[in-house]
């Protein structure tokens, strides 16, 4: 039968730094990973995660000089970009409304040719009337098409009237006249520079809560925050109201704590060793893109952390790993017992034998959060991984060598790394 007389453990001797780096979405938008395999969670060498999102302040109210269309915003700190930033309060940020030379058209589903991205842009002309017009966007979803017009007199006021598109696809057969857009969504944002910048969103007749559509909230730039939204339901200049701010978190606000998450100092499945890195508690919603729409992002993640340096445990043996242990209890009722089973996580442990048990370096680390990797075979690839605190025990007999018995007090059961 096999045994580990060729194993081999080694401790998480030291730490070396991988400085602030941005993590990179698994493709669940829950789990983002680092480049490495191991986090050190040693005293004062804890992983530090910085999703970008406000920390503090950043109140968004009414313009104090009563402007219309104008917002104030309260001086605020926030990550960005993995970096702890002041942003300074700014006043009298302008928040426009519907643009005056804008129409919604609406279409039948009759006939109906669905737009193209490389409709924006062209030139849309009525079939009856002439009325024309460039289109700024569309929802084909909903058959809208949101034209600037030409001139004041291209209203678009026949309601059964053909539209196309000059060397365009769309096309399609009004079922309303034109209508003036009265809904507009401005999200309120810190830039990659640390300043407060006001993405806006393509006006509409009323809200859409999808991103980049007719009515929607804008795309935010993958390097930017989200601090709020000013909604407007008209298109008259006015100063802006209470009611017309929003800064929900998770809807309108970006924060740096929310959702909160866990640390996956390291990530094992199926015996298989993935990248450490974080899981958020909830996705983080897809609102980022720097392509209208095309490729979509969530919040960036970044994190500090220290990746453990290995140095072998000479002279060691009987290593037994952290695992989870069962027992079973049972209560005796009328005809029968009912039973009930629990786990517990058990120590792990080792022993070496040392030069003094005091200079050695293992016997300088005992109390500290250690990373440990056991081989059963040197020269195999398949090992067990724990994370404990370090527990020693000396013994200093007269005529045998000094035995360090130790215990690793894990937060979690050991992990089988077959690869």
């Amino acid at each position: 039968m096999p045994t580990a007389e060729n194993g081999i453990l080694y401790y998480e001797a030291g730490q070396s730094l991988v400085s602030m780096a941005a993590l990179t979405d698994s493709g669940d938008h829950t789990t983002f990973e680092s480049t490495d395999n191991f986090w050190s969670n040693r005293d004062g060498y804890e992983p530090d995660v910085r999703p970008n999102g406000i920390i503090t302040g950043g109140v968004i109210s009414p313009a104090t000089s009563g402007t219309s269309d104008y917002v104030d915003v309260a001086a605020l700190t926030c990550y960005l970009a993995g970096v702890e930033t002041d942003v300074a309060a700014d006043t009298d940020v302008d928040c426009d409304r519907p643009d005056a030379t804008y129409f919604i058209l609406s279409f039948a589903s009759a006939a109906y040719t669905n737009c193209v991205a490389g409709d924006i842009g062209k030139a849309v002309v009525g079939t009856v009337t002439g009325d024309s017009g460039t289109l700024v966007a569309y929802n084909n979803t909903t058959r809208q098409w949101l034209i600037d017009e030409d001139a004041e007199t291209d209203d678009f006021d026949d309601d059964d009237e053909g539209i196309t598109i000059t060397d365009g696809t769309g096309a399609g057969t009004l079922n309303a006249v034109g209508a003036r857009p009265t809904h507009q969504i401005n999200s309120v944002t810190v830039n990659s520079g640390g300043t407060i910048a006001v993405v806006q969103g393509t006006e509409g007749t009323s809200f859409s809560t999808t991103r980049g559509e007719i009515g929607g909230p804008p795309w935010i730039p993958t390097t930017s925050i989200e601090i709020g939204q000013v909604r407007y339901t008209s298109a008259t200049a006015a100063a802006v109201d209470d009611d017309e701010i929003f800064q929900v978190i998770g809807t309108h606000q970006e924060r740096y704590d929310y959702p909160t998450w866990d640390e996956n100092r390291i990530q094992v499945a199926d015996q298989v060793l993935d990248y450490a890195g974080v899981t958020f508690v909830d996705d983080l919603p897809l609102i980022h893109s720097d392509d209208s729409g095309t490729t979509t992002a969530t919040k960036k993640v970044y994190a500090e952390y220290y990746e453990p340096v290995w140095a072998e445990i000479q002279n060691a043996e009987n290593f037994v790993p952290p695992e989870d242990s069962y027992s079973v209890s049972s209560r005796q009722v009328y005809g029968g017992t009912v039973g009930a089973s629990s786990a517990s996580l058990g120590q792990g442990s080792f022993t070496f034998y040392a030069n003094d048990g005091v200079t050695d370096n293992l016997i300088k680390l005992k109390g500290e959060l250690l990373w440990f990797k056991f081989y059963p075979n040197r020269l195999k690839d398949p090992y067990v991984a724990a994370q404990g605190k370090l527990g020693v025990s000396r013994t200093y007999p007269a005529g045998d060598n000094i035995a360090c018995a130790c215990t690793i007090s894990a937060e979690e059961a050991s992990s089988d790394i077959a690869s």
